[in-house]
């Protein structure tokens, strides 16, 4: 067996896991099929041809499957070969089942000006022999821990780890996911040497492309590792009335006398930002708001990385430009006390970040807010308020109904990548088990003590891809 040589380890450090990865490996599937952990439970695992008899039959009965010999993939390594594909990125995305604002041109372009410069693009395409545009693969490489005490490089989706993206995906013209995923995965086993392991993260359960990689990983027999994440999105009914009407009957009374008694106090307006001369503005807003909140926890919230605050610049001024931005500020007497970042895409609304002022929490004034840009939209006939991703408990007060996300990790079967996922399934199945047994004291102590460890989760990049990190959560209850 040949190992590489590379800055980030030597060969004799991988050989030390040899004799691991085989027991590993075979302990953890005797047919090295499929571990699947869901929130709320423990993990339990199948076979990979228990899979592939089963895999999500109900997404391929509703996709039409049309009969591709063979497609071309190419590999895009830098955003300067691909500046022309704007109009053809958005068209293939329409023609696709994974139409979400999360994978237009303009978030990922917005995206990777602003956190691109640390990571390396492998931007894959697929083209039909007549040279059609079927599928891209926007993913980034990065060197990452893929297990306890191990690193390697990582692929991932662009806008994964740090922003805020959610529902990603590979963009491919409907009917053709099977045939896009042979072919990527076809690559990737050919140029091996440059990547350990594939994760997918918040990725939307019934994603049809989701369905056809679980099916083709478990027929090559690869390693592989599913996690559920949980997100909620309210359907928006006609009218105000009704969507009051359908809220809890405390909500509703919370709703009623918090909105009479801001307006009885405070000279109230609405505003929403409407050019790019506002924008500024509005975003310092946010920025000092949602900060001020969270420095009361002793934290930075999310804006402390320059980064961030970048990336919503370009991102804002781009959604700006295509009519999407929905950037909400709550102004009592000509003071802004509560700011929500938002935006909407195909009737959808999406609620990425927000902030208030401590000050005026006693006038609930996140959650006021909160409900006049709802009125607000259900007015402009906007058919739906996604909240995202997190099992925050507000979310539900509004009538939210729970989604699930998908994480899925893979690796070569029997590869450096392999034994990373192994070990880290170990490692999860392991601390499931102590934290049902031990004592929540104690369970605290370890967690406090493995964050300090070198290749602790404090070292980590976000791997989950979780929808909301610590300092991301919404501050609108």
């Amino acid at each position: 067996m040949c190992f590489r040589t590379a800055p980030w380890g030597s060969p004799a450090r991988r050989w030390q896991y040899c004799g691991a990865v085989v027991c590993l490996e075979a302990a953890a599937n005797l047919s090295n099929g499929v571990t699947m952990t869901h929130q709320g439970a423990g993990p339990e695992s199948e076979s990979a041809q228990q899979f592939v008899d089963a895999v999500s039959p109900a997404v391929f009965q509703r996709v039409e499957v049309f009969d591709v010999p063979g497609l071309r993939v190419e590999k895009l390594a830098s955003w300067d070969e691909i500046k022309s594909f704007e109009q053809a990125w958005n068209e293939l995305l329409a023609a696709s089942d994974s139409q979400t604002i999360f994978l237009t041109w303009e978030w990922v372009q917005a995206w990777w000006r602003a956190f691109g410069s640390t990571r390396h693009l492998v931007l894959l395409t697929c083209r039909d022999a007549g040279g059609d545009l079927v599928a891209i693969v926007p993913l980034q490489r990065t060197w990452e821990n893929i297990g306890p005490g191990m690193s390697g490089w990582m692929l991932r989706l662009v806008g994964d780890g740090i922003g805020g993206s959610e529902n990603l995906d590979w963009i491919v013209r409907r009917g053709h996911e099977a045939a896009a995923v042979r072919a990527v995965l076809d690559w990737l086993e050919e140029n091996r040497s440059e990547w350990d392991t594939l994760e997918l993260n918040t990725v939307p359960a019934h994603s049809p492309v989701a369905a056809a990689l679980r099916h083709e990983l478990a027929v090559r027999r690869w390693r592989l590792i599913v996690h559920e994440g949980v997100g909620y999105f309210r359907w928006l009914p006609d009218n105000w009335e009704a969507f009051v009407a359908s809220l809890p009957r405390n909500m509703r009374a919370q709703i009623r006398s918090r909105l009479r008694r801001v307006q009885s106090r405070f000279t109230l307006q609405l505003r929403r930002c409407e050019s790019l001369e506002e924008l500024p503005e509005c975003l310092a807003h946010l920025y000092s708001l949602h900060t001020k909140r969270w420095q009361l926890r002793g934290k930075s919230g999310s804006f402390d990385l320059t980064e961030k605050r970048i990336f919503y610049t370009e991102m804002g001024k781009r959604f700006l430009e295509r009519g999407w931005l929905d950037f909400w500020q709550l102004d009592l007497d000509g003071q802004t006390v509560a700011v929500e970042f938002g935006f909407h895409h195909d009737t959808i609304y999406s609620f990425l970040q927000a902030g208030f002022d401590p000050d005026y929490a006693a006038y609930s004034v996140g959650r006021v807010l909160r409900c006049l840009i709802i009125e607000e939209l259900i007015r402009r006939g906007i058919r739906g308020y996604d909240f995202l991703g997190g099992a925050d408990e507000y979310k539900q007060r509004y009538g939210a109904q729970r989604l699930t996300y998908l994480s899925l990790a893979s690796a070569r079967p029997h590869s450096w990548g392999a034994a990373g996922l192994a070990l880290r399934d170990w490692a999860d199945k392991s601390k499931a088990w102590l934290r049902a047994r031990l004592h929540e004291k104690l369970w605290a102590m370890l967690k406090r003590a493995y964050w300090c460890l070198p290749g602790g989760r404090k070292d980590n990049t976000v791997r989950s891809g979780g929808s909301k990190a610590l300092g991301e959560i919404s501050s609108n209850a």
